[in-house]
């Protein structure tokens, strides 16, 4: 075989292997694609697993906003919650003597716990909670506006299980 020949056939066989292998990276992103739909207030894969406790357990459901004291888009979103008259529970992983002014009135739980399960995202955290405290929905506002949109869209029937 002579040198021209071997070379052919080797990059011949690389640009197959490299057709697989995009292949298998272009059904991998159908696949996500598939996974992942769109709904009115953003991207959803699954529902959240998360379950903040009996403490945050109510009749119904409830709304509950994971803030830290540090955060400005944490004190917006608590005074949209509060301008709107929303009943909604802050959760915070400090004392409930930092959020004696800040919380507007809004009642607060320090658990350090139920923070725990929520620390690893970004606050402020939005979530719609159901009677037993699993977190039924979930939003991470990026602007205070979106806790107007997502109060609205979360207000749907409450019987029957997901409003969407």
């Amino acid at each position: 075989m002579t040198p021209s020949v071997a070379v052919t056939l080797l990059t011949w066989a690389a640009i197959i292997l490299l057709f697989f292998g995009l292949a298998a990276v272009l059904r991998e992103v159908r696949l996500l694609r598939g996974i992942v739909t769109r709904a009115t207030d953003g991207f959803v894969a699954a529902p959240p697993d998360l379950v903040l406790g009996p403490r945050f357990a109510g009749d119904g459901g409830r709304i509950v906003a994971a803030v830290d004291s540090g955060c400005p888009l944490c004190l917006t979103v608590v005074e949209r919650l509060a301008g709107l008259g929303a009943e909604a529970t802050l959760l915070t992983h400090e004392p409930l003597t930092t959020w004696a002014e800040l919380a507007h009135g809004l009642p607060v739980i320090s658990d350090g716990e139920a923070w725990r399960s929520v620390s690893h995202l970004s606050p402020p955290v939005l979530m719609s909670l159901d009677g037993t405290g699993r977190v039924r929905r979930m939003l991470l506002p990026v602007r205070a506006a979106e806790v107007d949109t997502a109060l609205a869209g979360w207000a749907g029937p409450k019987e029957g299980g997901d409003p969407r």
